[in-house]
């Protein structure tokens, strides 16, 4: 098996091997599944096909904090927008270091919100919490769920156009 890569995303040797044979129960209404640096995955639900993004929540203090949050949430959007799916719901898991303040969170918050806002998502549901050990820039997850849309628009895409959904 290939080594894991000092920094950055894992080998495409490591995903076919270790990652893709393991990816628990098979559901036949997985549409387009987990491909290596893929962020986009679609499943069947009734007649429509929804998609689903995940991505860190990237913040860099360094960048100013009202700056970092509009940069986190354009970054967490961009998988579905690229993939020509307005984004609608988000699902987002804040891992807080330490060393953040209320004052910081607030302001990353308030970012978040207003962005959200100008881009028609709808926070759906989310984790919070503080914890030891947790550093920049990586501070949580989050999955964004698009409108629904056409299954086989979404299929054509999928099926014609993969590089559409590549990260």
């Amino acid at each position: 098996m290939s080594e894991l890569p000092e920094i950055g995303k894992i080998s495409p040797e490591i995903f076919s091997e270790l990652i893709f044979p393991r990816l628990g129960a098979k559901d036949p209404k997985i549409l387009v599944g987990p491909q290596h640096g893929v962020d986009v995955g679609i499943v069947e639900i009734g007649d429509q096909a929804v998609s689903f993004t995940c991505d860190p929540v990237f913040i860099v203090p360094e960048y100013g904090w009202e700056r970092a949050a509009w940069f986190a949430l354009h970054i967490i959007a961009s998988d579905s927008v690229t993939s020509g799916l307005r984004p609608k719901y988000l699902s987002i898991d804040l891992n807080l270091p330490i060393e953040m303040t209320k004052e910081q969170l607030t302001i990353v918050w308030e970012i978040i919100h207003r962005e959200c806002n100008k881009l028609g998502i709808a926070i759906i549901c989310g984790h919070t919490a503080r914890y030891g050990n947790c550093h920049y820039p990586m501070v949580g997850g989050a999955t964004i769920v698009p409108l629904l849309s056409q299954k086989a628009r979404l299929l054509r895409r999928a099926v014609f156009s993969p590089a559409c959904f590549q990260s």
